[in-house]
């Protein structure tokens, strides 16, 4: 089951905080402790993609378990 939640304020893509204008401008976000993967409201899969390989680029290595 997927979940869009709109009034989350979270740090979008362009830097400022708050939520954003567009869900465009935001960036997916994780819950690893509960596999749960959200994702804001984009307007085409094409933007949910190259945010998605976006994120996952630039996050590789920054969440380590010690």
């Amino acid at each position: 089951m997927v979940q869009h939640s709109s009034s989350t304020i979270r740090t979008a893509a362009n830097g400022s905080s708050g939520p954003s204008e567009s869900a465009d401008d935001d960036l997916p976000s994780v819950m690893t402790c509960a596999n749960y993967l959200k994702l804001p409201p984009y307007s085409t899969k094409e933007i949910m993609y190259k945010k998605l390989l976006y994120a996952i680029s630039e996050g590789q290595g920054s969440f380590d378990l010690s």
